[in-house]
């Protein structure tokens, strides 16, 4: 082993290690600030919705059945097949398919369908009060981004920026590992 580079790399992890300690002390603090909706487990109902593009039901299938072989059950809401121009409906039925999902105890998650646009023309609409008594995983990426940030600006609740259904493969047998297994964000903590 070269002795000069051994010493040159220890002396620049010790440099480096204090950082990580500041900013994983950072995170640590800044996550106990959030709320942190009860984590699913298996029989807990997320509920599936259409709030921003246009998606089929036969799209939403191959989530549909990878998640309750999971061990979840599956609500459908009532935007999947729904179409208006790009949108999963007009501005007021995905509105209201999300505010019922928002508001119904008994929906442990809410899987967002597919993302594209159409969220930010209902954000300021929805009432999130029940939803602040009893919060739950609201999961999604793209367009749905903005209700990340809404959440978590305004409510300190936290929610999971990652895949929807139209994210899902069609065929679980060519799918890679990681995709197979399920997510539960206790996992994560």
């Amino acid at each position: 082993m070269n002795r000069k580079y051994f010493l040159s790399s220890f002396i620049a992890a010790a440099t480096v290690l204090p950082a990580f300690k500041t900013l994983a002390s950072t995170v640590e603090n800044e996550s106990s600030l959030f709320k942190i909706p009860p984590y699913l487990k298996k029989g807990d109902t997320i509920g599936i919705t259409s709030p921003a593009g246009y998606i089929t039901l036969e799209q939403v299938q191959p989530s549909v059945l990878q998640m309750q072989s999971w061990g979840f059950d599956i609500r459908m809401g009532e935007t999947i097949g729904k179409r208006d121009f790009t949108y999963g409906g007009t501005d007021e039925e995905r509105l209201m398919d999300f505010q019922k999902m928002l508001d119904d105890t008994n929906i442990k998650a809410i899987m967002c369908a597919r993302g594209g646009y159409g969220f930010v023309r209902i954000i300021d609409k929805l009432d999130f009060s029940s939803f602040k008594r009893n919060p739950k995983w609201i999961i999604g990426f793209s367009d749905i981004t903005v209700l990340h940030c809404h959440l978590a600006k305004n409510y300190g609740i936290a929610s999971i920026h990652s895949k929807m259904c139209n994210s899902f493969p069609d065929d679980w047998s060519k799918a890679e590992p990681i995709q197979i297994e399920p997510f539960y964000p206790s996992k994560m903590l």
